[in-house]
Formats: structure tokens, C-alpha cells, sequence
């Protein structure tokens, strides 16, 4: 696959670019997003140079995905059986 067909399986809802907290070996989403997230495009910012500008952002790769960093719906996790989803903030308690 190249790098223009891995980014069009994206569809730009920015709810990757929201803080997670790893709590127990699991990834829970917060309702804080990242400072470089535009809210009315959903897009970021500083895209292209993501990882030297941001501690802990990092490029999605088909390996990555398999640690459960993005919601269940998500085209890029769709086809992954036995996805572990993170949760919201809210379960932490649960």
C-alpha cells in the first residue's frame, strides 16, 4: 500500500488527536485535544512534522494500531478482529 492509500483510509474526524491516559494497560480518550488540532477542520496543524513537534505523536502504522490508540469505528481498525478500543475517561472508575 503507499503512503497516499494508507492516508486516504483517514477520514479526518480528529479523534485521534485527543489526550490519552494509559491507566493499567489500557488507553483511555480524555475530552482534552491536542493544541495543534484545528476544531472546525479537524485537522492538525503541523501534519506533516507531527512527531518533532509533538512528544508522543506518532505516524500510524498497521503495527501501531494494533495497541488500541484509536476509537472502534475507525476505518483504520475496522477489519481488526478482537480490536481493544480505548474508553473514555468517564470508565476509569468502572
Amino acid at each position: 500500500m503507499t503512503e497516499e492509500e494508507w492516508e486516504a483510509i483517514c477520514e479526518r474526524c480528529g479523534r485521534c488527536c485527543y489526550e490519552k491516559i494509559d491507566s493499567n494497560a489500557k488507553i483511555y480518550y480524555t475530552a482534552i485535544p491536542c493544541e495543534h488540532l484545528d476544531l472546525n477542520t479537524r485537522l492538525c496543524r503541523i501534519y506533516a512534522d507531527r512527531e518533532q513537534h509533538r512528544s508522543g505523536c506518532v505516524a500510524l502504522t498497521p503495527e501501531l494500531l494494533k495497541q488500541g490508540l484509536l476509537p472502534a469505528d475507525c476505518p483504520y481498525v475496522a477489519d481488526l478482529e478482537d480490536y481493544p478500543a480505548p474508553l473514555m475517561e468517564d470508565d476509569l472508575d468502572d
